[in-house]
């Protein structure tokens, strides 16, 4: 499996220097090291959000936005310097609110957010086998329903700052998110629950690798939209006239489904992921101790990647393209992405033993 993962990821690295060239390779291959490194730290954010509601250890939402702050410290000044690469900032609307609340049910379903699904599927989760086809064809789903869904009300995107000082920005969302960070570790400590060394290296590092992808891509790296793309092609292929929707007469959609699936950057990325861990769990040898689950676990794997997929599109991307890119950009959607994500997570946990998992 080593073997043709190895020649699966000499093959790629070759189709994108022929079509993107060397910042193609670079992107993949940072791609690859993101999906090493959640495999190895198992950064996830679906059971992470679950420790919270359940257990109330506040201390995995701690260091997602530890993550969110210290990319925060690239993506600002970039942005309000305009060196080239600028953030994700997205319109409050209808959309984003029942988007990011059908998200967060679906990421407990699927026991994975949009990252989650990527590295397990790499690390060989059977479970994700399910989840990742599901999500794609979501995906199509919420492309197709997010224009008239956004005429259903929108305001435009709200930037968090001082217009025209990048200090005055820079101070009110270091407070905010720092603040906030602190809030969950001071409770974490106060309940006797230590930090963990492991986790905070590991977010430093991830910090990094997204910081050095916002730079060469020009934007914050977002995972779901090459979810879109595989679907939107997939249904070209299959005759039916997807181009014709709305969504994909925009100036991106068009885009992206004309040109290659190697020049869009999340695709890249999400390949890269799928390969990094799955080179990890080979070579780790965790690839083949993963256990087939239930059936009633593949069935909500199914609906969980379905409900992400919708929702990813409605509310401009997952945990990290709305949650993470969007607070680190200083715009008001990630914040709210998060509330209403969380308020989903908690209707997804009630749904769990539905489908067989015991959660302790």
């Amino acid at each position: 499996m080593l073997i043709l993962l190895c020649i699966a990821a000499l093959v790629v690295a070759g189709l994108v220097s022929l079509d993107t060239g060397r910042d193609g390779v670079i992107l993949l291959f940072l791609g690859g090291i993101l999906g090493a490194l959640f495999l190895y730290f198992q950064y996830g954010f679906a059971s992470g959000w679950r420790q919270l509601i359940t257990h109330g250890d506040t201390r995995p939402i701690g260091y997602h936005f530890l993550l969110a702050g210290l990319c925060s410290l690239v993506f600002l000044p970039y942005h309000y310097l305009g060196l080239g690469a600028f953030g994700s900032i997205a319109p409050i609307s209808i959309s984003l609110i029942i988007g990011s609340f059908i998200f967060g049910i679906g990421m407990q379903l699927a026991n994975g957010c949009g990252s989650g699904v990527l590295f397990s599927y790499g690390g060989g989760s059977a479970r994700m086998v399910f989840a990742l086809p599901g999500f794609v064809f979501g995906s199509v789903l919420g492309s197709l329903a997010l224009p008239p869904v956004l005429a259903w009300g929108a305001l435009n995107p709200v930037a968090i700052g001082i217009p025209q000082s990048l200090l005055g920005t820079l101070l009110i969302n270091f407070i905010l998110i720092f603040g906030l960070m602190g809030v969950f570790f001071l409770i974490a400590y106060k309940k006797g629950r230590s930090l963990s060394v492991k986790w905070l290296v590991g977010t430093a590092i991830i910090a990094i690798i997204c910081s050095l992808v916002f730079i060469i891509s020009g934007h914050p790296w977002g995972i779901t939209f090459g979810f879109t793309v595989w679907g939107g092609k997939l249904a070209l292929l299959a005759g039916m006239p997807i181009d014709q929707a709305e969504f994909w007469q925009w100036s991106g959609p068009a885009l992206a489904l004309k040109q290659s699936v190697f020049a869009d950057v999340s695709s890249l990325m999400d390949f890269g992921m799928i390969i990094g861990a799955g080179l990890l769990a080979c070579i780790s040898s965790s690839f083949a101790k993963q256990p087939w689950p239930p059936r009633r676990q593949l069935l909500a794997a199914v609906i969980g990647g379905i409900l992400m997929g919708i929702g990813a599109r409605l509310a401009f991307g997952c945990n990290i393209g709305a949650f993470i890119a969007g607070v680190s950009s200083g715009s008001l959607h990630g914040w709210l992405w998060a509330i209403f994500a969380l308020i989903g997570s908690w209707i997804g946990i009630k749904m769990r033993p539905f489908f067989g998992f015991q959660d302790r």
